[in-house]
């Protein structure tokens, strides 16, 4: 219409509303630091480079040199702490390699969570190759198993736990899929796993052989715009769904971790590489033959769009609850939660903590309870405290409980009957 003018502007998320999380993210990635600094220094070498631009060059240098040296800083194990996935992104954007990809995607998710980096410093020539087989040196592979185990450290220099580590980018390979399963189990945290079939038949090989009730395994990489290189790149899903993971914590409240965070809108999704036939209700179609293995994926649904498409790890024990992970997070949360309070009563008198600790562990199920997180619970003396233990201070205090877990499956059956086929005289 005249005297009406469109300014088209880029949004780098796809809804204003953005979720505040306190769900740590931890990322190892890659990054080519060198490269970036000598564009930078070549860029402000030339003839005819504004004062504005030379001033904003130089700001952008000296960020990148504290960043190196910040992550040869043996001290605090080469960590660098960012508030959220946009300000580490921003710090990053120029460097190729694996990370600002990893950033942008968490971002997508609309959340704000606190993100810890532990990076991996890789040269031009490295950057043009793939990350499927650029680390195929013994000594780049045995650094992404390095900057995995330094994230266990960011508790000690940073006073902030990783809650999801994420190496999204090197999970194909069985030994740093394998060290990921150590990290968790050491750490009483979860992650996201990512491998690269081209075929379901050999994703499903790789998940019966798999038992894990600590990370989501996504089997397939997917197709996706990228804002850095403009262009389609192909990359997992891993970094989304942990972005997903931390936004649903927060919505969820203080109790946010114990529940299923599957059928719910996920962004940035991309197409999957292999096609995935989806009917909702049958068990025999491609999604819910790979979701039944433990096969954790994103589709496109007609009722919700674009959403994590279950919540489950790839299990191979009698003991299935525990492959449902809000199952796994619940008792985690429950079991750190009474740790700190039952150490309150540690080096006190046995007739103060009898009195006590019970009420102190049933005060906190019963909040969870009241929050939804729990649907019922038990606290009692252990029969097995003996005068012996007692006597040496030990006590054993038992609880169960039954978190409130997500329905998986609504079985519809439908009956064709005569019984309505009357006529009313």
């Amino acid at each position: 219409m005249p005297g009406i003018k469109v300014k088209r502007t880029k949004n780098l998320s796809p809804t204003a509303v953005v979720v505040t999380s306190t769900t740590v993210i931890g990322i190892v990635g890659t990054v080519c630091i060198e490269k970036t600094l000598a564009e930078l220094n070549a860029e402000k070498a030339l003839e005819g480079v504004s004062k504005d631009r030379v001033v904003e060059i130089t700001s952008e240098i000296s960020s990148l040199e504290t960043i190196k040296a910040k992550l040869a800083d043996k001290t605090k194990a080469g960590l660098i702490r960012y508030s959220n996935a946009l300000q580490a992104m921003e710090a990053f954007e120029e460097c190729e390699g694996t990370l600002r990809e990893t950033l942008h995607d968490i971002y997508c998710q609309n959340v704000y969570s606190p993100i810890v980096l532990s990076l991996i410093q890789i040269t031009a020539e490295q950057a043009e190759k793939s990350h499927l087989t650029f680390y195929d040196t013994p000594a780049i592979k045995s650094e992404v198993l390095e900057k995995l185990n330094a994230l266990k450290m960011a508790k000690t220099v940073l006073g902030t736990k990783v809650r999801i580590p994420l190496v999204e980018n090197f999970t194909h390979d069985e030994t740093v899929l394998n060290a990921v399963g150590s990290y968790t189990d050491g750490t009483n945290t979860i992650s996201v796993a990512s491998a690269n079939h081209s075929a379901i038949d050999t994703a499903l090989v790789q998940l019966a052989e798999l038992a894990s009730d600590r990370y989501l395994i996504t089997p397939f990489y997917r197709r996706v715009w990228s804002i850095f290189q403009d262009k389609y790149i192909e990359k997992p899903y891993g970094a989304i769904v942990a972005g997903h993971i931390a936004k649903w914590d927060a919505e969820g409240g203080e109790f946010g971790t114990c529940y299923d965070h599957a059928n719910r809108p996920i962004f940035n999704m991309g197409d999957c590489l292999v096609p995935l036939f989806y009917e909702e209700g049958e068990d025999t179609c491609d999604v819910n033959i790979l979701v039944n293995a433990g096969a954790c994926l994103c589709i496109n649904d007609d009722v919700t769009g674009d959403c994590l498409y279950n919540f489950e790890t790839p299990i191979n024990t009698s003991d299935t609850r525990f492959g449902k992970l809000e199952t796994r997070r619940a008792f985690d949360l429950a079991n750190e939660e009474l740790q700190k309070k039952l150490k309150t009563h540690k080096h006190r008198t046995l007739t103060s903590v009898l009195d006590l600790a019970k009420a102190d562990a049933e005060a906190f199920l019963l909040k969870g309870k009241k929050a939804g997180a729990f649907v019922g619970y038990e606290v009692t003396w252990s029969a097995q405290n003996s005068s012996t233990d007692i006597s040496a201070g030990i006590l054993y205090l038992d609880y169960k409980a039954g978190n409130n877990l997500g329905v998986r499956t609504i079985v519809l059956q439908g009956y064709a009957t005569s019984e309505y086929y009357t006529v009313e005289v």
